[in-house]
């Protein structure tokens, strides 16, 4: 008896070992086992987990005194207001090449804020602009707020230079998207939580800029390839720890084709595809159409800051048969030496250009203006 049951235990297990290596041969990609294919998704969710060390992080960001982000119901996460905060990018190893005096291995930028949060463009206790001069509103990514930059280094402050006469309210946002830019207009037509009314009245027969990239669409609907890339062990996004739960990324999707937005957790494993490209696209289009009508709520003019992607891209080319105005400010590769980027410490635009796109939004705003006078 005991012979027989060993013998049938021989054969199952015999059975499942086929049957295995049978579904190994059968979903295949690319002709590597499904069970290697598996063990390499277990390796990169791994990766983004923050309890990881920040050796496998090219670089690390620190702050001091102390993180400059909070939780916010709107947004996921928000700057604190009338904040400053200092980041530390720590590199791996020190470098030494050419454009850098001896050897380094760190470099650290300030981040300054307002009342509401939003990123300062001139000195905390500069006298506002005349009343009558209508404002700008600045909306977009990391780009567009100039992480990297010093407070009067960034798009924001140099452009206030260039045009003292108007406000400019930068409430751009690190990982930032669309959808992030469409929250704060929504806010600004309604709540008035973070635009507070005296900007949002100040807007009137102003100045919108939406920034735009090709990198947006992925953000706007919180792709799990993208989620995956917010690691606080790495620093830049790391939030206090009593609130690491309340942050969150907002998820924008289309349902019987009707714009959805709702909120995702952000430190947590976040596996699976993500959406298609033309699901990318259609809901970035959705996000992008409200945001219009937003603005012409607020009765300013909407500008899009182009500031990366193909021409093929498919929102700019709806952008286009919108007639909505469009500033190109890619980088033309002409040879002229008009952009640079922080790296080897970040990959985010240099003072070099934010000041070509600066001078560029300057002009465009300029012009609008006297052609509306």
């Amino acid at each position: 008896m005991r012979k027989l049951l060993l013998i049938n235990l021989l054969v199952f297990a015999g059975l499942l070992a086929l049957a295995e290596t049978a579904a190994s041969l059968l979903q295949s990609r690319q002709g590597q086992p499904l069970a290697l294919v598996r063990l390499a998704q277990q390796l990169r969710s791994s990766a983004a987990s923050p309890e990881q060390s920040t050796d496998d992080c090219p670089s690390s960001t620190s702050w001091r005194p102390n993180s400059p982000f909070q939780a916010d119901p709107l947004l996921g996460y928000w700057y604190r207001p009338n904040a400053t905060a200092t980041a530390t990018i720590q590199l791996r190893r020190p470098i030494q090449r050419e454009g850098i005096v001896g050897q380094v291995d760190r470099y650290a930028w300030q981040l300054s804020t307002g009342a509401y949060g939003e990123r300062l463009s001139q000195p905390r206790l500069t006298a506002a602009p005349p009343k009558a001069a209508p404002a700008v509103l600045l909306l977009g990514d990391s780009f567009i707020l100039g992480a990297g930059l010093a407070d009067n280094s960034s798009l924001g402050w140099q452009l206030q230079s260039l045009l003292p006469q108007r406000r400019v309210a930068n409430y751009a946002g690190g990982g930032f998207g669309t959808v992030h830019q469409l929250l704060l207009l929504r806010d600004a037509t309604g709540p008035r939580r973070l635009i507070p009314t005296a900007l949002a009245e100040d807007l009137r027969s102003g100045d919108v800029l939406l920034g735009y990239a090709d990198f947006y669409p992925r953000r706007n609907v919180a792709a799990p390839s993208r989620l995956r890339t917010f690691q606080p062990r790495c620093g830049g996004l790391r939030p206090p720890a009593n609130q690491a739960k309340a942050f969150f990324h907002p998820r924008g999707s289309l349902r019987q084709g009707q714009l959805q937005i709702e909120p995702v957790p952000l430190f947590q494993p976040h596996n699976g595809p993500d959406p298609s490209q033309a699901e990318q696209e259609a809901v970035t289009v959705a996000l992008l159409d409200e945001a219009l009508v937003r603005v012409k709520q607020l009765g300013a003019r909407p500008t899009i800051l182009w500031i990366e992607g193909s021409a093929d891209s498919a929102p700019i080319q709806h952008l286009r048969r919108r007639g909505v105005r469009i500033l190109d400010l890619r980088n033309p590769g002409n040879g002229l030496w008009n952009h640079d980027k922080l790296m080897p410490f970040d990959n985010h635009p240099g003072p070099l250009t934010a000041s070509t796109w600066a001078r560029a939004v300057a002009e465009q705003l300029t012009h609008n203006q006297i052609k509306t006078d």
